[in-house]
């Protein structure tokens, strides 16, 4: 089911967001009728475009000749994917789940416990009974089905919307960043072999100090790569498991069997 979901919000939900806008409790900012839903920390998510773009329209600009159409090809395809990935996880509706804005206590559901034997969890701010695996998110102030976690460089919540997305750009940019470190050791390397300098070490030296761009973006995505590839592996653990961050973190299922693990 979480694969399944659709790229925009229901046109149902859409008319929520659009006619709530005046009195919504939660710390969102909605753009074109409800197509955009930002989270809590819009700064960070356009940080993370910048830190995303910037370098690499700088080494595009000024490496493509080095490079030849092919690597240049194949650097913008992976990252235009992963920019879409960030786009989308950042700029849709994670999973909200509206408030019961009536005054009314709600009434408490036919299927009241968890698939585990726990009782649904009444979340007192939005009054509302959580369904299963959903979380009230302290910084986006809403109740998020599917809870993962709270990214701040995505700049909202990941949930069951859109978590599919937040993996794509993941594991895009690990993709990306390791494709690059590559790519980066051939121009220096390339560079190395051309130098009219004497003895291997002033070799290098040479190319590192003629070809900044490459050297300041190799040591850019090796900086990238060490903190995305450990939480690409990280999630893949999740995604085998069937388990989200939120359960990982508060060892939910650590001394009983996780009942959303249907194995590989």
């Amino acid at each position: 089911l979480l694969w399944r979901t659709p790229l925009f919000p229901s046109s149902k939900m859409r008319n929520y967001y659009t006619l709530q806008d005046q009195e919504w409790h939660g710390i969102n900012t909605f753009c074109c009728g409800g197509l955009v839903i930002l989270g809590s920390n819009p700064f960070w998510f356009l940080i993370t475009n910048i830190l995303a773009m910037g370098p690499f329209a700088l080494f595009i600009a000024y490496e493509y000749r080095n490079m030849g159409p092919w690597l240049t090809g194949g650097s913008c395809l992976i990252y235009a994917v992963a920019q879409y990935g960030l786009f989308r996880a950042g700029m849709m509706d994670p999973g909200i789940i509206p408030r019961n804005t009536t005054g009314r206590v709600p009434r408490v559901p036919n299927d009241d416990y968890d698939v585990d034997g726990t009782p649904l969890t009444f979340c007192e701010t939005c009054k509302i009974f959580r369904p299963r695996r959903a979380k009230h998110c302290k910084y986006c102030d809403n109740c998020v089905e599917r809870f993962d976690h709270h990214c701040p460089w995505v700049g909202t919540c990941i949930g069951a919307r859109n978590y599919k997305y937040f993996i794509l750009f993941l594991f895009s940019i690990t993709i990306l960043s390791a494709y690059l470190i590559g790519v980066n050791a051939w121009l220096l390397y390339k560079a190395k072999e051309s130098s009219k300098e004497e003895g291997n070490l002033n070799q290098i030296m040479d190319a590192l100090k003629n070809n900044w761009c490459s050297t300041m973006m190799g040591a850019y995505t090796v900086l990238v790569f060490m903190a995305v590839a450990n939480l690409a592996v990280y999630h893949c653990q999740l995604i085998i498991n069937n388990q989200t961050t939120n359960e990982q973190m508060k060892e939910t299922w650590a001394s009983r069997r996780n009942p959303y693990d249907k194995g590989c």
